[in-house]
């Protein structure tokens, strides 16, 4: 009998004892850019106040005995990353991302301000521009954010409308898939003035891509994807208020607020812009820039929990912008009016119990409405888009096979009218695009050394009844820690708003011509990086080298050849862009940096049966750039200069109607 007892006493024991070693486990790791994560072995993990505690394995993973009471905080420490608290409520299974103080792997190319990063870690090759390389150039909005850089090409399309729009891989800004937050930002209506809808003070950080990237994103990449970062309100400070002004006459004003309630944060951008003087520095009787008047408001909330964190975002904006010629006798009358009522959402589940696997929901619905009138052109254009991106991540075996996958849908309605002097093109007319489509990406991590993400994409379009099938590839591999090697190829299409999209030569007397039987653009891209971190006289320094080739199946050609015409039809021939680009940083001493980049672009399309180089589209290009930054940053000095080489010109008719044959525009230099 005192046996028996004795083992039933054993056993309660035995069990109580196992019940109280009830352990939490989870796993530690940083998030890069891309989306791929990174194990970080040795790790601390414990609990607030107590002196229990682990370090987590080689592959990240941590097992720790559970506190004797919830809520208790949970403190995860490592070197070169910012602690991380949590404060755990029940047993779980927890993924901790851990953010680094010091990026590893990245070169600072602005010193401690850290303005532009070239990164050996990711897959996909990608540059980050912080809010510092904004400030160089004091930008106003996002079309001015790319004056120190080399990658991306700012131009004006028009002096009329004020209209600015990108280049990059020597290709239209059409071809950039531009997202705020990877959510869809500018297409559509918003291609030709959106640049200047995102003020720079509401800018935490812009990532660009170049190649076709990732097929989670879209289906829209040609030439690469500009990515933009709001400030969170976890991040942003709690009041901010700025105001510009210029010798012009030129107005702005914006003011932020960032507000936390419990697990909800909260932000609030406002922008206004006022310019409503006549300027006509040259005496032609017109206007150099149109008076412009722009309120901007944006409205964001965020939920965080330890599975779930909810993202919802509001944004309404009114602009009117009022050019041309003020004349009693011949008067050529400008005026732009748009609005735009947009709503975004972000909504992410973390599986607590599989560390690694999460799943995530991208929706956004807006509407724009916009009336241009050039002289005796006259557009009225409003567009309704739905989007949504649903995304599954997962793991095969080990988070070293990683897997995502998903469904997404865009649905645009546009409803158009145009009349010129000659004759009315459409009015009311109405076009509904659908483009439902699946994807599906592996990505692969070789120890330190070698990864790779493969994805496709297919995408129903219902005017052709036919599925889109867009393959892509990165590939990177590291000889050393400071070096990475990368190649990419993939697919892409886009469906063109021809008008919208060329509103600047509206403001021509062209007779314009479109085909009836406009089809999708169709392109592939392939590309190859080096990207070299180094040290030279003990300071750091970056040399990056790429060459992009883009080559259309079929092209929306934008025909000018013709003095007096614009016509839009499908390539009959051949068209293709090649880019290649060389970027050194360097700190020259203390403080002092030293920025060289230059770009060569070779872009070919058919025109008329006759290959020639796109028309108004610069060959050379180059970029210099110094800075200098006092102790703790208080003062800070910038110059740059851009060489802008030779453009083609066709064969036109000057303000006397007398034509000028096809020629080449002198180069030019910008400084700043």
């Amino acid at each position: 009998m005192k046996k028996i007892l004795l083992i039933a006493m054993v056993l309660i024991a035995t069990t109580n004892t196992k019940a109280q070693e009830k352990k939490i486990k989870g796993r530690v790791v940083e998030q890069l850019q891309d989306g791929s994560e990174v194990s970080i072995p040795g790790a601390n993990v414990y609990w607030e106040g107590t002196t229990i505690g682990v370090a987590t394995n080689s592959e990240g993973y941590y097992l720790i005995p559970s506190p004797k009471k919830y809520p208790s905080t949970m403190i995860v420490s490592y070197v070169g990353y910012q602690a991380y608290s949590q404060e755990i409520t029940e047993w779980s299974h927890y993924h901790i991302y851990l953010k680094p103080s010091v990026e590893l792997g990245e070169v600072k190319v602005k010193g401690k301000v850290n303005t532009t990063k070239f990164s050996t870690i990711n897959t996909i090759n990608m540059q980050t521009l912080s809010t510092g390389e904004l400030e160089k150039a004091a930008c106003c909005n996002l079309s001015e954010s790319f004056s120190t850089n080399a990658t991306v090409d700012v131009t004006f399309t028009d002096a009329v409308s004020g209209a600015k729009k990108i280049q990059m891989l020597g290709l239209d800004g059409v071809y950039t898939q531009i997202t705020q937050e990877n959510i869809p930002l500018i297409r559509g209506m918003t291609s030709t003035y959106g640049l200047s809808y995102v003020p720079g003070t509401w800018i935490e950080s812009i990532q660009i891509i170049k190649g076709s990237g990732s097929v989670v994103n879209g289906f829209e990449s040609f030439a690469g994807q500009i990515n933009l970062e709001y400030y969170k309100p976890q991040t942003a400070p709690k009041l901010f208020w700025n105001a510009y002004t210029n010798s012009e006459g030129k107005l702005e004003n914006n003011l932020l607020f960032a507000k936390k309630s419990g697990k909800w944060t909260s932000n609030l951008f406002t922008h206004i812009s006022y310019f409503d003087r006549k300027v006509d520095n040259n005496k032609d009787g017109f206007l150099d820039m149109p008076k412009t008047k722009q309120i901007n408001v944006l409205n964001r909330w965020d939920y965080a929990s330890a599975k779930y964190h909810i993202g919802l975002t509001g944004r309404a904006l009114v602009e009117d912008r009022i050019g041309g010629k003020e004349s009693a006798t011949n008067p050529f009358e400008v005026n732009i009016h748009n609005d735009l009522i947009e709503f975004t959402s972000k909504t992410g589940a973390i599986l607590p119990s599989n560390p690694g696997k999460s799943m995530g929901l991208q929706t956004s619905f807006r509407r724009h409405y916009q009336t241009a009138i050039f002289g005796n052109n006259n557009y009225k254009g409003l567009q309704e888009s739905a989007f949504f991106n649903f995304i599954k991540q997962t793991y095969i075996v080990t988070t070293n096979h990683k897997l995502k996958y998903g469904i997404s849908n865009y649905t645009d309605r546009y409803t158009e009218s145009f009349s010129d002097s000659v004759n009315v093109l459409f009015s009311d007319r109405i076009r509904t695009d659908l483009v439902s489509g699946f994807f599906s990406e592996y990505a692969y991590k070789w120890g330190e050394s070698f990864n790779l993400v493969a994805g496709v994409r297919g995408d129903y379009y219902n005017k052709t009844e036919e599925v889109n099938y867009l393959p892509r590839l990165n590939m990177k591999y590291n000889p050393s820690e400071s070096t990475a090697i990368r190649f990419s190829a993939g697919k892409a299409f886009r469906i063109a708003n021809v008008l919208v999209e060329n509103a600047s030569f509206l403001a021509s007397s062209r007779i314009i011509e479109i085909a009836d039987d406009l089809k999708p653009e169709i392109a592939w891209n392939y590309g190859a990086n080096l990207t070299h971190c180094f040290k030279l006289f003990g300071r750091e320094g970056t040399f990056n080298a790429d060459a992009y080739r883009t080559e259309f199946e079929n092209k929306i050609v934008v025909d000018i050849e013709t003095p007096g015409e614009l016509s839009f039809s499908n390539l009959e021939g051949t068209s293709y862009a090649n880019s290649m680009q060389v970027d050194l940083a360097y700190e020259l001493f203390n403080q002092f940096d030293v920025k060289l980049a230059y770009k060569v672009n070779d872009v070919i399309t058919t025109f008329n049966s006759e290959d020639k180089i796109a028309p108004l589209s610069p060959k050379n290009r180059g970029l210099f750039n110094i800075s200098y930054a006092t102790n703790f940053d208080k003062w800070v000095f910038d110059v740059t200069a851009n060489y802008v080489g030779e453009s083609r010109v066709p064969i036109h008719k000057d303000e006397n109607l007398i034509l000028v044959a096809e020629n080449f525009s002198d180069p030019f230099y910008l400084y700043n």
